[in-house]
């Protein structure tokens, strides 16, 4: 999808030169992903609105919004851009945020879920054991339990998973109860994942992201799944 404003003759020009022709570029999109994945059926479409809107109103009917976590606009070392921003708390489906630094030489050999075993986001965990399974790879679970006793947060996560392991027997799971901040956890367990799922609260709470999903959509160093709840 590719989304122009209303009147882009009014807005500034980025560059001296002559804008891109946006149909050549959906066009030239689909040809590289027909030659990389032959097997995938793919479709472009082109909308007159701001990005922001066209890719919340998309994903009402959608399993999954893909976006790179920035774009072209915004200043030097912007890790994170609006519509990104806009979209992860806004969205109707799953949302995968890409960061916008290649991966490093790390193993990326797990998929990583945060879990507040107190309050678990179910729709999190079902897109998280999912995932571990589409790709084979262990799910590690982080649970941040601030200033609670190890041994009864390791009780209570451990209660919390018992059904999600039963249901999925296919899925490795190791769960973690962690004494650090719940977003520091998350980062450090993101060096090494291959995807890192997040849930967001309900419809009432939309735009609403938090600071664990703010801190984790700013520096995390793999791909980004922010799920809402139903």
């Amino acid at each position: 999808m590719h989304a122009l404003p209303l009147m882009p003759q009014l807005l500034p020009s980025r560059s001296a030169g002559r804008r891109p022709d946006p149909g050549a570029l959906l066009h030239e999109v689909r040809h590289v992903l027909a030659v990389r994945y032959p097997q995938l059926e793919t479709r472009t479409d082109e909308v007159h609105d701001l990005a922001t809107v066209a890719l919340v109103a998309a994903g009402e009917d959608a399993e999954l919004v893909v976006v790179a976590a920035r774009g072209a606009g915004g200043f030097p070392g912007l890790r994170v851009g609006a519509t990104a921003l806009h979209l992860a708390a806004r969205a109707g489906c799953p949302a995968v945020v890409l960061p916008v630094d290649p991966p490093g030489p790390e193993p990326r050999e797990q998929v990583v879920v945060g879990l507040d075993a107190r309050r678990p986001a179910e729709a999190a965990l079902e897109f998280a054991f999912a995932a571990a399974h589409r790709h084979g790879l262990p799910l590690h679970v982080v649970h941040a339990s601030g200033t609670g006793v190890p041994d009864d947060e390791d009780e209570l996560l451990a209660r919390v998973l018992a059904p999600w392991q039963a249901a999925h027997p296919e899925v490795e799971a190791v769960a973690d109860s962690t004494g650090a901040g719940a977003g520091l956890a998350l980062v450090e367990a993101s060096a090494k994942a291959r995807l890192l799922v997040l849930g967001r609260r309900p419809a009432f709470l939309v735009g609403a992201l938090g600071p664990v999903g703010h801190a984790v959509l700013h520096h995390a160093l793999s791909p980004v799944a922010i799920v809402p709840e139903a």
